[in-house]
């Protein structure tokens, strides 16, 4: 072998690194200061040169199967995540990786890193190494059988594979994080490595989950952080930002601690500081067993669907919302509130998969339970289905759809609520409201979790992340508590002094302006009138 020869195997071998871990990640600082080309948003073409949080990040990679990266946005980890996955494929025979991002668009960006980073390989590297030998967008084959593909969050990285790495690209915002654990969980459990690594999307969510598990050592995943000032910004960058960036987005994008990275990040509709305050009460929990008008108790299930803080009070008026999801065994959920119309306390709440015609039954049973409560059911889509399954269970005490724009609310002859554009703004600021002025008592941690990771988008649209169903049907029983009294729903108690209902009694009218006059209510007990 003549001399350059021996100096480029010299070479190879420095990339390469040697035979433990810490050799190997010295080969790979190696490789990608002397060898990676990356594209510079400012300066163009450079050379790779890890900054000291992205040394620190492959050292936790490379010796940890599971790894969990909560960072700051615009400090070059998806850059390394790229660099990383590439090193392992081209130098090392029998490793398939894949990268799992939000959208296929960004699969493709993702995986882009990696090719232009192979473009500007010396000509000699890519004569040593393994011979490319399929070029697609979203996957690179070499003929050493090891391979890299870049996918969307929707495909299941399981499928038969044998995968030696998992990357999970912004995984707070995956729209469906849950279920793209479930599909990559079973890759560590053959040996397999999985590397997650997102912003922040607010509190509660998955990932979130994920990274407190890290914290408290409630799972296996080695957990860092990253602040903004791990990048190549200074101070007067980030006053600058403080300045123009909205709050939510700050903490959101440049968080400087993970409290403040989760807690008031993705732009929440509800008020996190007082979501922050409610402490939660552990219900008891398992499947609701009620038949034949006997209620039978919770048979217990650590995972069951149904949770309940209170047992229905005698003379107890209750009003129940439900979200109808499509009944598959995985995407929304179905869920209910149960919620004390006179105390404002969440006594109870359903959530999980079933059919809409079994949700029907379910709520029928669920209302009859709760002293024929007043069952407010969203009847977009499925929920038509499960409005349908309660009238022929037999259950009467049903929403009818109103003309909200009306000064004085009419009803109709439609069952249910309907969630469109002008009514969901409705529900879901005075949902807030009636959070923020304790009007509530929610004592549910999941349905908090839920409302922690509400946002509003830079659309004015607003949604969960992952999902929102607890919100919804929480909003829907919240609205159901103005209509609960109303004469048509047979409550079976005295209308609340000072109530919605009660005021409307006294509209003014313009046939006798300056005179009370009695609203078309058919008021069955107005002994608290004074």
């Amino acid at each position: 072998m003549e001399l350059n020869e021996l100096l480029l195997e010299r070479e190879w071998r420095s990339c390469k690194g040697g035979d433990t871990p810490d050799e190997q990640i010295q080969g790979f600082f190696y490789f990608c200061e002397n060898y990676w080309f990356i594209r510079h948003p400012e300066r163009g073409r450079i050379l790779f040169e890890l900054r000291e949080a992205q040394q620190q990040t492959i050292e936790a990679w490379h010796n940890n199967r599971y790894n969990i990266v909560l960072k700051a946005r615009q400090i070059g980890f998806s850059t390394l995540a790229a660099a990383y996955a590439f090193w392992l494929v081209f130098f090392w025979p029998d490793r398939f990786i894949v990268m799992l991002s939000r959208t296929e668009r960004e699969a493709a960006k993702l995986l882009q890193k990696s090719k232009y980073g192979y473009r500007w390989l010396p000509q000699w590297m890519k004569e040593r190494g393994p011979s490319q030998i399929t070029d697609h967008q979203l996957k690179m084959v070499f003929d050493n059988e090891s391979a890299v593909e870049s996918l969307p969050s929707s495909n299941d990285p399981a499928r038969g594979e044998s995968v030696y790495l998992v990357i999970v690209d912004e995984m707070a915002f995956l729209p469906n994080s849950e279920e793209a654990w479930a599909s990559i969980e079973p890759i560590a459990d053959v040996g397999g490595r999985i590397i997650t690594l997102s912003t922040a999307n607010g509190s509660g969510n998955f990932f979130h989950q994920m990274w407190v598990g890290s914290q408290t050592g409630t799972n296996l995943f080695k957990g860092l952080f990253f602040p903004w000032s791990a990048g190549d910004r200074d101070e007067s960058w980030y006053e600058v930002k403080q300045r123009t960036t909205p709050l939510w987005q700050l903490h959101q994008e440049y968080p400087r601690s993970p409290e403040e990275a989760f807690i008031k990040s993705g732009n929440p509709v509800f008020d996190v500081d007082v979501l922050a305050m409610i402490q939660p009460v552990a219900p008891a929990v398992g499947d609701f067993i009620y038949d034949n008008d006997e209620w039978h108790g919770i048979q217990e299930a650590a995972s069951g669907p149904f949770r309940m803080w209170q047992e229905p009070e005698h003379e107890g008026v209750y009003a129940i919302g439900a979200d109808v999801a499509e009944g598959l065994s995985y995407g929304d959920y179905s869920s209910a509130h149960v919620i004390d119309a006179n105390s404002g306390l969440v006594v109870a709440h359903w959530h999980g998969h079933i059919a809409p015609d079994l949700f029907g039954a379910l709520l029928a049973e669920l209302g009859g339970f709760y002293n024929n409560a007043l069952l407010g059911v969203e009847n977009n889509n499925h929920g038509l289905t499960t409005l349908k399954a309660i009238q022929r269970y037999g259950y009467h005490n049903i929403y009818k759809q109103r003309r909200l724009a009306q000064a004085r609310s009419a009803p109709t002859d439609i069952l249910g609520w309907r969630t469109t554009a002008t009514t969901k703004p409705l529900m879901i600021d005075e949902l807030a409201a009636a959070i923020r002025n304790e009007e509530l008592d929610i004592v549910c941690d999941q349905t908090i979790g839920e409302l922690r990771t509400f946002v509003r988008k830079d659309n004015g649209r607003m949604s969960g992340s992952p999902h929102d169903d607890r919100v919804i049907s929480l909003a829907i029983a919240n609205q159901m508590l103005k209509y609960v009294w109303l004469p048509e729903y047979d409550a079976g108690a005295p209308i609340p002094t000072n109530s919605l209902i009660w005021w409307e009694q006294f509209l003014m009218t313009e046939d006798s302006p300056g005179k009370v006059a009695l609203g078309s209510y058919n008021v069955r007990n107005t002994s608290n009138i004074r």
